[in-house]
């Protein structure tokens, strides 16, 4: 727990830098794109074309992060999990994970999940795109969802406060390399990646969403062969 409450105070100061960041850049790059627009037809195509693209691209990741400065609560009821996850499981096999096989395996006395739709689905489908960017070129890539009830399951959120019970588990499992030993214990810190064309926030804004209903998540390699898990603890949407 030492590790979440860690990525807790780094998501926090990171949260004061992102928004100060959002709003300074992006109000530049709508005035950068649209002087591109007007060069354009004048003979150098390419190169506006190329300055488009790229302030796209810019612009779609201050988006990101101003989805991880959000900080209005998430609206949270008691739901039922599967048709929460089957949807992320088609959403990501027609698209992102087509090459991908997605099994389930799921505990079918499962009790409601105290949890934001939305936000699970943005939780689900980031940690399967993970998993399968983890894949890319790997013949036999494979992602499991998995569910379970674990009886006792209490964590402190913080130092000083008192454990609060996570009973429902659900793990985005995969058959892929792993994350890189010398950032394994920081993959939920803002701006850590794996990936060469990473940008350390995807992994980020899934630790704060989760715990922004409650809850958390762990990565491990477990397991022989070894997989890589990532494991989401959340309370019971009932007595």
């Amino acid at each position: 727990m030492g590790q979440s409450v860690d990525r807790a105070s780094a998501a926090r100061a990171a949260v004061g830098a992102a928004a100060m960041l959002a709003h300074e850049i992006k109000n530049p790059l709508s005035g950068i794109r649209g002087a591109a627009q007007l060069l354009a037809g004048g003979g150098n195509d390419e190169l506006t074309t190329l300055i488009t693209t790229e302030v796209d691209r810019i612009a779609a990741l201050i988006d990101r992060m101003q989805d991880f400065t959000d900080t209005r609560p998430l609206s949270l009821h008691p739901e039922n999990i599967y048709p929460l996850l089957d949807h992320a499981r088609r959403v990501a096999l027609a698209g992102f994970a087509r090459h991908v096989t997605i099994d389930e395996r799921f505990d079918p006395s499962l009790p409601p999940v105290l949890t934001d739709r939305d936000a699970i689905l943005q939780v689900v489908l980031n940690l399967i795109k993970n998993a399968t960017e983890a894949m890319i070129g790997q013949a036999d890539a494979r992602i499991t969802l998995a569910t379970a009830y674990r009886h006792g399951m209490a964590v402190s959120p913080a130092p000083g406060r008192p454990r609060q019970p996570l009973p429902i588990e659900i793990c985005v499992i995969d058959n892929g390399p792993g994350a890189p030993e010398d950032i394994a214990d920081h993959l939920f810190d803002p701006f850590v990646s794996g990936k060469p064309e990473g940008q350390g926030l995807g992994l980020a804004l899934v630790d704060k969403l989760v715990r922004d209903m409650g809850g958390i998540v762990q990565y491990a390699r477990e397991g022989s062969p070894p997989q890589s898990v990532f494991r989401i603890l959340l309370p019971r949407g009932s007595a």
